[in-house]
């Protein structure tokens, strides 16, 4: 069985309200994600609503990809989730839970994909590398945040 679901927590010892910002801020994604270097508005989005677009821009490697994305959650100071449309209907769910904390808070970042090429997963073994990007995304907007 192939895996396609992955979550990985941290604290911040900073406010929900400005992790959010953080992580809705799209031209601070190179700063956070190990992947995604670039990521910008479309289709007339400014701002992270629901039904807002975006793309980003990835590199892992010498593979170079980019993706339209489409924001499903935005509350601030408590979730930020995306969904990464394929062309055959299915889709990536990304999703930053964020809750408040005595010390600031803690924020859980997961994704749910179906799996669009079994072979490639596998050889590659994609869910050990967005688990991995999960870790260290949330180690750098610790550092960010903190910063």
């Amino acid at each position: 069985m192939v895996e396609t679901t992955g979550s990985t927590s941290i604290d911040i010892n900073t406010s929900p309200e400005a992790v959010y910002e953080l992580l809705t801020g799209l031209s601070r994604i190179s700063e956070i994600s190990p992947e995604c270097y670039k990521s910008e508005w479309e289709d007339g989005s400014t701002e992270p609503v629901v039904g807002a677009k975006f793309r980003g821009y990835n590199q892992n490697g010498d593979m170079k990809w980019d993706a339209g994305c489409v924001v499903v959650s935005a509350e601030p100071g408590r979730e930020w989730a995306f969904e990464v449309p394929a062309q055959d209907g299915r889709r990536t769910l990304w999703r930053y839970e964020i809750e408040a904390t005595d010390s600031g808070c803690r924020v859980t970042e997961s994704f749910d994909s179906p799996i669009l090429d079994l072979e490639f997963f596998q050889k590659h073994n994609r869910h050990g590398l967005l688990v991995q990007n999960i870790a260290q995304s949330l180690e750098n907007l610790k550092a960010v945040a903190e910063a």
